[in-house]
């Protein structure tokens, strides 16, 4: 209940008790009892009861009172109601306001406001750094892809059909066709064993081949000066000249 000064609060229940008595005697002689009442109003019993005897401990605030005392009067059809709430409290009530409590700290719309910058703060870096992360991932796959495939592949592929000079044609006596291939360079390479295609490809700097046919082996290479030959185990040669594109079939007579 609201604390009044003691001559306050007495002035006000007198003066609701007076309101509270004249509403009773106006019901009764009416013959109209509190659950009528308390129905048609939608009021609460006992704060009808409350009210007829002026009983403001179980009353709300004056104002809230006011306006119960309004609609009961109204239900008995009764529309001069003195405002008994002239009376005020001792003190003023402060403006509550919601506050936020975090281990003792109270929480204020400034520190919500630093709270909101540091998330955007954070979300800028996040995305950021997404975002370059994506790049150098994009960046990595294309290393990696340039390197795995040769990077002229289409150009030699296109070379090849346009050789102006023929095949070189090496033989030999023997029953059957040996070539060794070492790999000074990376290079692509294609070949073709007795009519058939048995290897298309890069190969590393590094790599040993060997290749055998009773007929022929053709060795074609996209770097020519990085491949060096060995015929039926012969002298090692080089294929060409770096950078050029190169045909070679290699026979038995």
């Amino acid at each position: 209940m609201t604390k009044y000064n003691n001559q306050n609060y007495l002035e006000q229940k007198q003066k609701l008790q007076e309101i509270g008595t004249n509403l009773y005697r106006i019901r009764t002689e009416k013959g109209i009892s509190l659950d009528t009442i308390a129905e048609e109003t939608a009021i609460a019993k006992r704060i009808l009861v409350a009210i007829e005897q002026g009983e403001t401990e179980h009353l709300p605030e004056p104002f809230y009172t006011l306006a119960l005392i309004k609609k009961y009067a109204s239900a008995l059809g009764v529309t001069d109601i003195p405002d008994y709430t002239v009376v005020s409290d001792s003190e003023p009530k402060p403006i509550k306001r919601p506050l936020m409590w975090f281990s003792g700290f109270r929480l204020h719309s400034i520190h919500l406001y630093l709270l909101y910058l540091l998330l955007v703060g954070i979300s800028v870096r996040i995305i950021a750094f997404n975002v370059v992360d994506n790049q150098l991932i994009s960046t990595n796959e294309t290393l990696v892809t340039s390197t795995l495939e040769p990077k002229n592949s289409e150009v030699i592929r296109e070379s090849l059909d346009s050789i102006s000079n023929p095949s070189q044609l090496v033989s030999q006596s023997n029953n059957e066709v040996t070539v060794d291939i070492d790999l000074k360079d990376r290079c692509w390479m294609k070949v073709i064993v007795d009519g058939k295609v048995i290897f298309e490809g890069t190969l590393p700097a590094g790599t040993h081949r060997t290749w055998k046919g009773k007929k022929q082996v053709t060795i074609i290479a996209g770097n020519a000066g990085g491949v060096v030959v060995t015929y039926n185990h012969g002298t090692e040669k080089l294929l060409g000249k770096p950078g050029q594109v190169q045909e070679v079939t290699y026979t038995v007579n």
